[in-house]
């Protein structure tokens, strides 16, 4: 899909359940989204506790338990959206369920589609999200150029993946919105300064087909997931379900 995609990973409040958590992110807050009008498509990535032991191996734990995805048509477009007539009200619910003193990454990045081989939109199945970080010595346009390989599709058909996309990051629209990160009243205020340079996104129908591919295929995973660009303890994963909100 042509435009941007801004990835919002993130945390509940510690006095809520993750049940409690997820009601209210699916139903309430869902709800007051599909009123932005600059928000062309809303996807909720909700979080798994299961994770395979290859991951957990090559990468360092995530504590949060869930990820907005939002696309746009422009950046123009996500810098005007403070302006949407219930942006605060947006704004203002974070509040109710999330933990705005822990860090958040607003990760703004151009989407490529790798391989949609066997892909069925009725069956969203299982998604890993794997936040990754450069190397220190890599450079970022090289990081860009090279991250996507040739060899990504056929290793992500060795994993039967059923869909996998890449998303490099283009920087953070969010900062440029007043100087200080500061995407409107509420959440976007924390960001951190410690970026991602990517998110790559791969399907399976089920967690334990995803369990049997990284098992059977530890090098092909690790190729995939964790290329020589890749710092993999600093970079990050979160398994979740994914609802579609605004198509």
């Amino acid at each position: 899909m042509a435009g941007i995609k801004l990835f919002d990973p993130f945390s509940r409040r510690a006095d809520i359940s993750r049940a409690d958590f997820s009601h209210h992110w699916i139903t309430h807050h869902a709800e007051i989204v599909t009123h932005i009008r600059r928000i062309t498509r809303y996807v909720q990535s909700v979080r798994l506790d299961d994770s395979p032991a290859l991951l957990d191996e090559l990468f360092s734990s995530s504590s949060w338990d869930g990820c907005a995805e939002t696309w746009h048509p422009t950046s123009s477009s996500v810098l005007a959206m403070p302006h949407e007539p219930r942006f605060a009200e947006l704004m203002a619910d974070e509040r109710n369920f999330l933990d705005l003193t822990r860090p958040r990454h607003l990760i703004s990045s151009e989407e490529t589609l790798v391989d949609e081989h066997g892909f069925d939109p009725r069956v969203r199945g299982v998604k890993l999200l794997v936040f990754v970080r450069r190397r220190p010595e890599v450079s970022g346009s090289d990081f860009a150029d090279r991250w996507p390989s040739a060899a990504d599709r056929d290793l992500g058909r060795r994993l039967a993946v059923t869909r996998h996309v890449r998303c490099t990051a283009i920087g953070h629209i969010a900062r440029a919105a007043d100087g200080s990160g500061d995407l409107g009243a509420a959440g976007a205020a924390s960001v951190s300064d410690d970026e991602y340079d990517g998110v790559q996104e791969l399907w399976w129908r089920h967690l334990r087909a995803m369990e049997d591919a990284l098992a059977a295929q530890p090098e092909a995973a690790q190729r995939l997931l964790a290329s020589d660009l890749i710092d993999a303890p600093r970079s990050t994963t979160l398994i979740a379900h994914e609802r579609i909100i605004v198509a």
